[in-house]
């Protein structure tokens, strides 16, 4: 997490519990939060991508930014999600989110 994205909110996780979730799904909820992403930006709000786990229906979406406009974004973008948590990236590699 870079320091302006900690002043921003830090990290965020929508975390979408899909039974039947398939590959084909979840890039199409990418491709919604991108979308609505492109079309109203939010100040401050990322998503970095997204965690496909296929034997548990969990798709885990990243965002950096505050959690009231993620959770916004993710309405909109209309995320199935559970909830919104906060989260800290360890150990991963300069630039990778």
């Amino acid at each position: 997490m870079t320091a302006r994205e900690h002043q921003q909110g830090g990290w965020q996780v929508a975390e979408c519990l899909l039974p039947g979730l398939t590959l084909p799904a979840a890039e199409d909820l990418a491709q919604r939060i991108t979308a609505e992403l492109a079309g109203r930006p939010r100040p401050g709000v990322r998503f970095l991508g997204s965690l496909l786990m296929p034997g548990d229906e969990v798709l885990l979406c990243l965002f950096s930014g505050d959690e009231a406009e993620v959770r916004a974004v993710s309405e909109r973008a209309g995320l199935p999600f559970e909830r919104i948590l906060a989260c800290v990236g360890l150990g991963w590699p300069a630039g990778a989110a």
